[in-house]
């Protein structure tokens, strides 16, 4: 069963989802259930990608609001 919802979370919070994910794939019990295994995989996955497009969101926010600072003082 798949759901999509839609929550708030920062980068921050992506990247500890993504670690807690990491830390759990290394129990025994994971290490030992190759579609438990698979399943953690698929979320880690997905937080961390969503942490990486946050980050480079940030950094194209940052960089424009430089360049617009710029172009302000350049007038």
């Amino acid at each position: 069963m798949e759901f999509n919802v839609n929550v708030g979370l920062s980068q921050k919070e992506f990247e500890l989802i993504a670690d807690a994910v990491r830390d759990k794939v290394k129990t025994e019990k994971v290490q030992n259930d190759a579609n438990l295994l698979c399943d953690y995989m698929n979320i880690y996955d997905k937080a961390s990608s969503v942490a990486t497009l946050l980050k480079i969101s940030e950094y194209e926010k940052a960089k424009k609001m430089n360049n617009d600072e710029e172009d302000y003082e350049d007038d």
